[in-house]
């Protein structure tokens, strides 16, 4: 099987800027509603329990809540860039690649719609002005911004949604065979995900159900058969099929 380069790097780029888009549609919506509905008064956070009573991060100060923000960026972005690296040099299988593709393009669509039905309050307090979201009415600054920070609550983590789609992708590329290894990357790439998740509770990143229920849907999502069969027809090229010829047999 042979990745289909062409339509693996159009549907990638095509994802981050649809992401991008949706991502300041959502911190606008935020805006228009505190604008309008809220008669211009910021919204509160939701109270978080595991945030508040558990961690206490309201004693922690924005600046290095944002600091920590991005602390798990690097924590992100440094898995699935060893990931890719990984892949590259020691597997280099298609399908592997184009299964994270596929999921890419499964999970960021459907998150990225559901958060314009319901507005929940950013975990950020005045995040709005925290993250310079505008109050003007430029239909285009979706198209040709790109969002460093997102106001509005994600109903999903994006960080752990990429740790778990990376992490899946470099258990798969050890050999069956190999279950010690196997074993190893896996409880590597699970600790990760683990030390990440903390980070974004301590730096009021997210509220935890939505980290939660991103690490059960995602899990779920992966090992879903839909995944491998959207992979294999959109970035797998079709071998020819060659007849064997006829052989003589003895008698």
């Amino acid at each position: 099987m042979k990745l289909n380069w062409c339509r693996a790097i159009t549907a990638t780029l095509a994802i981050i800027y649809f992401n991008s888009i949706m991502t300041n549609i959502v911190s606008l919506r935020q805006q228009w509603f505190v604008q309008t509905i809220n008669n211009g008064t910021a919204m509160t956070p939701l109270y978080d329990n595991l945030f508040a009573d558990w961690l206490h991060g309201y004693q922690i100060p924005l600046q290095e809540q944002i600091t920590l923000r991005d602390l798990v960026d690097v924590f992100t972005y440094s898995w699935v860039l060893t990931t890719i690296i990984a892949w590259f040099v020691f597997s280099r299988e298609s399908l592997l690649i184009a299964k994270a593709i596929a999921a890419q393009m499964v999970l960021v669509p459907t998150f990225s719609v559901s958060q314009l039905f319901t507005i929940v309050p950013d975990a950020t307090p005045n995040c709005l002005k925290v993250y310079n979201i505008p109050e003007h009415t430029d239909y285009w600054w979706p198209a040709y911004n790109y969002p460093m920070r997102a106001c509005g609550n994600m109903l999903w983590s994006s960080d752990v949604t990429q740790l778990i789609i990376f992490t899946t992708l470099a258990t798969e590329m050890v050999s069956e065979r190999r279950k010690a290894l196997r074993c190893i990357v896996w409880f590597i790439g699970e600790c990760w995900t683990l030390i990440t998740i903390a980070l974004i509770f301590t730096a009021r990143y997210q509220y935890s159900v939505d980290v939660l229920s991103t690490v059960v849907v995602v899990k779920l999502a992966m090992t879903h058969p839909w995944i491998d069969n959207i992979a294999k027809r959109c970035f797998i090229k079709k071998s020819s099929y060659y007849a064997r010829a006829p052989s003589l047999q003895l008698p």
